[in-house]
């Protein structure tokens, strides 16, 4: 393996739901791999058209839809992304919303349907390290979670022959990645995001804009960290990434809490490793490509 300063040639794939998923999930991470030569694709299996936005943005375009992906490609250069994968699915809104059951909304999409989508982009980029969300999907969003389910079984159904063998006139064959991770948010902020709250007379479970953003039940789901990333040094392009998404509120942004406070917060980033799985002897990794071999 090369060392870290040089990561050329090696492959990273995202899949993620919505347009700033990158950006406020990891988008330390992603800058810290990009500029070490990581080839970095990401699938946005949704145009984020259930999202929350102010009017005067919308000013020249003609969806939410439109405005959010636009978002996307300017945090994707940013970051130093290459590809950007988009399934055009409908944004499914949170758990229990009306959105939810709208023909043309991720979650009513059939997980095997997005499950062979996503085999096929692994069987195409040939990832060494594929990232997405983890089972509970963050803070419990419908689309989150189904790109976990989904994204999961595709990294195991990519190396298998037997499954969508149709793959083979596209010229696509069997493809193991090395690893896969689940985003972990780390607990020092997501618990710093609770006690503010609560020290401004807000209930942690009510959050967000349509008080519908549960941090409590993010902070109780939190895997365990198998591999923590110093992603201090990458912070300004993290910032441009998410200074793109202007129409969506940022989590790095904790209100009552100094700007210089936030930054020694946020300087790591958390993973979880869930193949090949932890034997929970092993020290804490601090890098995704440990141990993985350039074909």
């Amino acid at each position: 393996m090369k060392s870290l300063a040089d990561l050329t040639g090696y492959r990273m794939l995202l899949s993620f739901a919505h347009p700033d998923d990158e950006s406020f999930g990891m988008g330390g991470a992603i800058a810290y791999y990009a500029q070490r030569g990581v080839t970095i694709s990401l699938i946005c299996s949704t145009n984020g058209d259930v999202g929350t936005v102010d009017p005067e943005l919308l000013a020249g375009y003609q969806s939410i839809g439109e405005l959010r992906l636009k978002e996307l490609r300017c945090a994707a250069e940013q970051l130093g992304i290459q590809e950007v994968i988009t399934y055009g699915y409908r944004d499914s809104g949170m758990m229990g919303a009306p959105e939810n059951d709208h023909p043309d909304c991720l979650w009513q999409a059939g997980e095997d349907v997005v499950t062979e989508r996503i085999v096929r982009d692994i069987r195409r980029l040939r990832p060494h390290v594929v990232v997405t969300f983890d089972p509970y999907g963050g803070y419990g969003h419908p689309d989150h979670i189904t790109m976990h389910r989904a994204t999961t079984r595709a990294f195991h159904a990519a190396a298998d022959p037997t499954q969508y063998p149709e793959h083979a006139a596209e010229g696509l064959a069997p493809y193991r990645p090395a690893k896969l991770y689940y985003t972990s948010f780390p607990a020092l902020p997501l618990r710093a995001m609770v006690w503010s709250a609560r020290l401004r007379g807000q209930n942690p479970r009510r959050m967000g804009t349509n008080k519908d953003l549960d941090l409590q039940a993010a902070l109780d789901k939190l895997l365990p960290s198998t591999t923590r990333l110093n992603v201090a040094p990458y912070q300004a392009a993290w910032d441009a990434a998410t200074s793109c998404h202007a129409s969506q509120q940022n989590p790095r942004q904790i209100q009552s809490i100094v700007d210089r406070l936030s930054r020694v917060l946020f300087r790591h980033q958390d993973f979880t490793r869930a193949f090949p799985p932890p034997n929970g002897r092993e020290p804490r990794e601090r890098d995704l490509f440990a141990g993985v071999a350039l074909d």
